[in-house]
């Protein structure tokens, strides 16, 4: 008799589970969504990386040196002021090649010339593919014209946008996986949060409270940043003691820095907590937009290995303006002034998503 009461509360349960449509839809878009996402991402190889190269030679070493480039790399020749742009202010590119004017001519009559490669070390993966590429064109240049024999052509590396060359592969990465936590974090915690008002009869007690419902979503949503914005600073403090990772050289860019990523995360997280309207729907609703917020704003990987329809849909993510903001502080040691454009973007990123997921919130009626 007890096999048929368990199967009458599993069939009272079942047809429960039915009802939230919304849930069972979830359980199985959602993670198709994000397999796509991981597998188009893994798709990805060098020739997803821009090399800007400079020609000031324009002879015909220069010429076998960019053929061989581009059939790895999506070299773009263009002139110094702009090389310089892609790579330390807009940062699409790792690294910039200047090719010096008479390298030919010297080359012909058996005299070394210097190739500058620029670089933004903030990019190491880009940069360390870049240079993988820069060894297997010195065996296919030989074939071509031999430009790289007898030491004719000389590389000479400089940073462009800091004084060091290189980061550890933790200095990269500890920001990602530090921003992906506190993502999780606000995703669930805000909603979860607000949905628990429900069975507290909030809704009720709102409705002849003297306070509007906005103030009384941005409180709770204040609280959430300040929570935020403090795990947030421990997990990069942690990084910075135990790893030696960078923090930047202004303390204000790095504050405000970290305030602007959690105020744009918890605004967020709102319309999360109006589109989930039941705790069911609120699991599978986080977790895909912390996989696809985390994976294809760079947090996990680096932009290159995306197809370039997914980066170009990144950029509408606060996750990818996040980690850019990051970098430029904690790795190119950019000012406040310098990363303004990315702090005013989270800002009204948070801004919007607040006004979005206000006008969407309802306490569900108990």
């Amino acid at each position: 008799m007890n096999w048929r009461k368990l199967l009458w509360v599993t069939r009272k349960d079942l047809r429960l589970i039915a009802r939230d449509r919304s849930a069972l839809v979830s359980l199985i878009v959602v993670p198709i969504i994000v397999i796509l996402v991981v597998a188009e991402t893994q798709g990805g190889g060098s020739s997803n990386i821009l090399l800007p190269i400079v020609n000031e030679d324009e002879g015909p070493v220069a010429n076998a040196l960019i053929k061989v480039f581009r059939e790895h790399l999506d070299v773009q020749v263009v002139d110094r002021a702009r090389a310089e742009a892609l790579v330390r202010d807009e940062n699409q590119a790792a690294a910039m090649l200047v090719l010096p004017g008479g390298m030919s001519k010297r080359y012909l009559t058996n005299k070394p010339s210097t190739i500058e490669l620029l670089t933004d070390p903030a990019q190491g993966t880009e940069l360390s593919a870049i240079k993988a590429v820069m060894l297997l064109a010195d065996r296919e240049a030989a074939s071509l014209g031999d430009p790289f024999h007898e030491e004719l052509l000389d590389l000479q590396e400089r940073a462009l946008t800091g004084k060091r060359l290189k980061f550890s592969s933790l200095e990269q990465n500890v920001p990602g996986f530090s921003v992906t936590f506190v993502l999780l974090s606000l995703l669930f915690s805000v909603s979860f949060g607000l949905r628990d008002e429900e069975a507290w009869g909030t809704s009720g007690r709102i409705a002849i409270a003297p306070v509007t419902p906005w103030a009384v979503l941005g409180g709770k949503l204040f609280a959430r940043i300040l929570v935020g914005a403090a795990q947030l600073t421990l997990l990069l403090g942690f990084g910075h003691f135990m790893y030696h990772l960078s923090l930047g050289h202004s303390v204000v860019a790095f504050v405000l820095t970290v305030f602007a990523i959690v105020f744009s995360m918890a605004c967020f997280s709102m319309i999360i907590a109006a589109i989930a309207r039941t705790r069911e729907q609120i699991i599978p609703a986080g977790l895909s937009s912390m996989f696809i917020l985390a994976s294809i704003g760079g947090c996990w990987w680096p932009f290159f290995e995306q197809p370039k329809w997914m980066q170009t849909i990144a950029q509408a993510a606060m996750t990818t303006w996040s980690m850019l903001a990051l970098h430029d502080v904690m790795l190119r040691e950019k000012t406040l002034m310098e990363i303004a454009p990315e702090l005013l973007f989270l800002f009204a990123y948070g801004g919007v998503s607040f006004l979005i997921g206000q006008r969407l919130f309802r306490y569900a009626e108990t």
